[in-house]
């Protein structure tokens, strides 16, 4: 309705000029003088345009841009998200008889890729036989291995995404498991994502097969194909005292129907080993000050501390 309003109030007073015109050739000041009007009008109109454009773009940066200055639309679903804080003193007690079974971490993949994406740290490998996977348990089917990402932060108290009785830990290590079924594809359902959470020690050697490495992908947007190892460096292999519950992805679109495993065991970590993620940069060439997801509401959701049954 305004913009046609608009319309007719532009047609009306073009028409009007028109008219004088026409009655005032003789005049060429008053012509010219029209002339000069009319551009300026319009250059005022363009103006007017690009900074209001101009505005909403700022004004949607400002609103979208994590601490890591990587804007990120966190419009998304509010229930079932994550991270979530874990209350040890709330977990409730579930029983599993079947043994996990962790399936060819100890093999040397054909390739090992880092990527930073500008956001986080990414690990993607190539096998040359059968993807490692998990199964057993009280999980439905087999899950492969897809890839692992990394949350930091420049602070010690704030790197992790989850939290144990609201403590961040520095770093936390999130690797992504997809079903087996579903030829690596990302969907709304069938992923497990296994968290490991990291405190302070002396040099992890295990881990420094990939924090050396890191120097050569500090630019957003590099990636650089390292030596292989066996993923079993990075992930230890757990079979009970862990906890679990239903979430999301915490990156966009936050695809719900994740089942999360947090190791409650920390790994190690020296701060040198740490400082070398603090070196990554985002897009804008700046450091990644902090790529973590804040805490999401747990609501009706429960945490459980699984355990195997021996005996059966």
């Amino acid at each position: 309705m305004n913009e046609c309003l608009t319309c007719g109030l532009w047609k009306q007073l073009w028409c009007w000029l028109e008219e004088l015109s026409s009655r005032l050739q003789d005049s060429n000041a008053l012509k010219l003088i029209l002339a000069v009007c009319v551009a300026l009008l319009v250059l005022f109109n363009v103006y007017s345009g690009f900074a209001m454009a101009n505005r909403c773009e700022s004004r949607s940066e400002e609103e979208g841009a994590g601490d890591a200055g990587v804007r990120i639309p966190w419009n998304v679903p509010f229930n079932n998200q994550s991270p979530i804080n874990i209350e040890r003193n709330c977990l409730e007690l579930s029983y599993f008889n079947s043994p996990l079974i962790w399936s060819n971490y100890n093999d040397v993949p054909l390739g090992i890729r880092l990527e930073n994406n500008g956001h986080t740290l990414l690990l993607r490998a190539v096998f040359p036989g059968r993807t490692p996977s998990i199964d057993g348990g009280d999980l439905l089917g087999r899950f492969d291995f897809r890839e692992i990402s990394f949350r930091w932060s420049w602070s010690n108290s704030s790197g992790s995404e989850h939290t144990v009785d609201h403590r961040h830990s520095p770093l936390e290590m999130q690797c992504l498991h997809t079903d087996a079924f579903q030829d690596g594809c990302i969907s709304s359902q069938g992923l497990l994502v296994i968290s490991y959470l990291f405190q302070f020690s002396e040099d992890n050697p295990f881990f420094d097969v990939l924090v050396q490495h890191l120097v050569a992908v500090q630019q957003a947007g590099q990636a650089v194909e390292v030596p292989p190892f066996p993923l079993g460096y990075l992930m230890p292999a757990f079979y009970t005292n862990f906890y679990s519950y239903h979430g999301s992805l915490t990156e966009p679109p936050c695809h719900r129907g994740a089942e999360w495993w947090v190791h409650p065991a920390s790994l190690a970590i020296s701060e040198r080993q740490l400082n070398e993620f603090r070196q990554l940069r985002n897009r804008r060439g700046a450091r990644i000050e902090r790529n973590a997801r804040p805490v999401q509401p747990l609501q009706d959701r429960t945490v459980y501390l699984n355990r195997f049954r021996t005996g059966f």
